[in-house]
């Protein structure tokens, strides 16, 4: 999965299709509005030479990254909270805000900033993935299934949507039935997706996706980033399962690969839930 602000930094042949789709108009409106005084108000107060207040949704996305990596979540979510205060309807720039509470550990707090975009732009739901996972980890496993449901309309070759649909489905029904009911994707060309489909559809073992990862795609860029995949998507259905030693062991495999990406956020989350288990 990807940011719609393309927040996982991996090359744009590898990344996954969920993307938040930004029309033409919508997206240039949002550009003037930020160049042309919609952030000006707060400048004065926030912005420094060295840390100007960003002004464009690319700039939010370099700000964001970079205080993630400083462990400056709070202080940029401060900073988006001052912008938001300028522009107060710029659903995007709320959606951006909700990828940054969750990926920092807030996850009541993003889904009302991702609910907040449904609000302000009923039609971007469907693009909300980040929204389908923030109420999966808020017990609300329902509303988590429609979600990833609806995603599926816009983005149909997504095993990654499939596979937390799955997830979803399996809280609130069971294994076996939510074996029988896979929200299939079409063609998903990333190591090893389409064996992670197979797998939650039974047709594969945990074995067979981590022999496929291990094989990987081209590179060393492409070596990793399907062991990334491979081992987050085992560790899921391994607690999926209930088998939460194995399911740490391959979370932590996936955490090792070092990905400054969203999906890597998602397993740190995972495996800090898992961890606190006793």
């Amino acid at each position: 999965m990807s940011n719609f602000l393309n927040t996982n930094r991996v090359r744009r042949s590898d990344q996954p299709k969920w993307s938040w789709v930004v029309v033409g108009v919508a997206s240039l409106t949002l550009f003037v509005s930020f160049t042309c005084g919609g952030c000006q108000a707060q400048d004065s107060q926030n912005s420094t030479k060295e840390n100007p207040v960003p002004k464009t949704l690319e700039g939010w996305h370099r700000r964001v990254e970079k205080a993630l990596q400083d462990g400056k979540a709070d202080e940029a979510i401060r900073e988006m909270d001052d912008a938001i205060k300028s522009l107060p309807n710029n659903s995007q720039l709320v959606s951006i805000r909700g990828s940054l509470k969750f990926r920092s550990g807030k996850i009541a707090e993003s889904i009302k900033d991702f609910d907040k975009c449904i609000e302000l732009n009923p039609e971007g739901k469907p693009y909300l993935w980040q929204r389908g996972i923030a109420l999966y980890y808020a017990d609300r496993f329902k509303d988590g299934l429609e979600q990833f449901a609806v995603h599926r309309e816009v983005n149909p070759n997504d095993v990654e949507n499939a596979f937390w649909h799955f997830l979803c489905n399996v809280r609130l029904n069971g294994l076996e039935a939510a074996q029988k009911d896979v929200l299939l994707s079409g063609l998903d060309n990333r190591v090893p997706m389409m064996e992670v489909q197979k797998l939650i559809q039974g047709k594969l073992t945990p074995e067979d996706v981590i022999a496929a990862c291990e094989k990987g795609g081209a590179g060393a860029n492409g070596q990793k980033q399907s062991r990334f995949y491979g081992y987050l998507y085992t560790g899921l259905y391994y607690d999926a399962l209930q088998d939460t030693d194995k399911a740490k062991l391959w979370l932590e495999k996936c955490v090792e690969q070092g990905l400054d990406i969203y999906m890597a956020d998602v397993a740190k989350i995972h495996l800090k839930l898992l961890n606190a288990k006793k």
